[in-house]
């Protein structure tokens, strides 16, 4: 799991149960507000035998990520997905 600061939200990758297997996510909060947490599927929702192996993958898609819009979408740099 790794953590990011953004201007306003703080992310953080991590790895998510999907029936047998797990998913790599990236879960993002805004800061100071009491809301939940959106979460992306990262790497177009492919499941993994090990958490481990969807906690790598989340964390270096996060290294990918450049900010977070407003609107708690993932702004990606350029060419990374």
């Amino acid at each position: 799991m790794a953590r990011k600061h953004f201007t306003r939200f703080d992310a953080i990758s991590s790895a998510i149960p999907a029936g047998k297997a797990f998913q790599a996510v990236i879960a993002v909060k805004r800061r100071g507000v009491d809301e939940n947490a959106r979460v992306h599927q990262v790497a177009n929702g492919h499941q993994y035998d090990l958490a481990s192996e969807a906690d790598a993958v989340a964390e270096a898609a996060l290294t990918k990520v450049v900010e977070v819009r407003d609107d708690g979408e993932l702004i990606w740099e350029p060419n990374a997905v």
